[in-house]
């Protein structure tokens, strides 16, 4: 069930919302700086805020953010509110209080819809998708940046999705997709960006000081957490029998990720050129056994 984060302190208001939006899973918080970390941690699908209780740096520091930027937020507003300078109140919009739920479900539908019409989001992880991937790399190669960009993604999951079914699955992407938010962020948070190309592949974008420990921290978190994704069973085991894609029943080693990271020295001029380096190197990764990565050290030049 998607989720709505409302930011408030008034349990009048909070009260109300509960009981309008009990087609959602709500987490209603007060505002604190740990509420950035919440919304890496689990990205809701649309943030609620009361704005009298929201300074405006929480805003800008929101869309400032290259992975979360797309967040759409609708404010509460008191009758007697005037906010004339919405670039410094930059939400997508707002409803009067007191609230009427026919309205806010209307404005709340809006906002999730317009997202994401406008910008490519995966509703899996809540993650950028293709075309914002794509920006986001393409700008900091027009900038001529230096920075590293890793491909990512899970070696043996179709055996793991056809033993325990989807839903099981997108729980392993999911948690794929925070574990990698989450250290992304921690490691280099003024350099980072996380997207979701699909399925169980991912990219980050991370300096290239840092790239190798953040690369580290993902591969030994990942190796911690996913044994609980299997039943007691098979983790005491430590396989799974599953189909291969001929059909042939066999043994399968636990879930690992494999990431290939392509360094930006100023050789490439395009997306799709740095794109096939970095994918290229994460088949070199997944050829080596259990969860690793592989760095390209070669040394691009720009096509003439």
């Amino acid at each position: 069930m998607d989720e709505i984060i409302v930011i408030s302190a008034d349990q009048q208001i909070n009260s109300a919302l509960r009981e309008i939006l009990s087609g959602y899973r709500v987490s209603i918080l007060p505002f604190s700086a740990a509420i950035i970390d919440r919304i890496y941690s689990s990205p809701p699908v649309l943030l609620i805020l009361n704005a009298g209780e929201i300074p405006s740096e929480f805003l800008s520091l929101l869309r400032d953010d290259a992975i979360f930027s797309h967040l759409p937020v609708l404010a509460l507003l008191k009758e007697t509110t005037s906010i004339e300078d919405w670039q410094r109140f930059p939400v997508d919009d707002f409803i009067i209080q007191p609230v009427d739920k026919s309205e806010l479900l209307m404005r709340i539908g809006l906002c999730i819809h317009r997202s994401r019409r406008i910008v490519e989001i995966n509703p899996l992880t809540m993650l950028p998708g293709n075309t914002p991937i794509i920006k986001e790399v393409q700008k900091r190669l027009d900038r001529h940046e230096e920075f590293a960009l890793a491909y990512c993604d899970l070696d043996n999951f179709k055996p793991y999705n056809d033993k325990y079914g989807f839903s099981r699955g997108d729980e392993v992407i999911r948690m794929t997709g925070r574990l990698i938010t989450n250290i992304v962020k921690l490691k280099d948070p003024a350099h980072c960006f996380v997207g979701h190309i699909g399925g169980d592949d991912f990219v980050f974008i991370v300096s290239k000081d840092n790239a190798i420990s953040v690369c580290e921290d993902i591969i030994r978190n990942f190796d911690c957490i996913i044994p609980s994704f299997y039943d007691p069973a098979d983790r005491q085991r430590g396989y799974i029998t599953s189909l291969d894609r001929q059909g042939n029943e066999r043994v399968f080693p636990f879930l690992t990720i494999s990431i290939g990271i392509t360094y930006n020295h100023g050789g490439f001029d395009h997306y799709g050129a740095i794109s096939a380096a970095a994918t290229e190197v994460k088949n070199v990764a997944k050829g080596i056994k259990g969860s690793a990565f592989f760095v390209d050290r070669r040394r691009h030049k720009r096509e003439a």
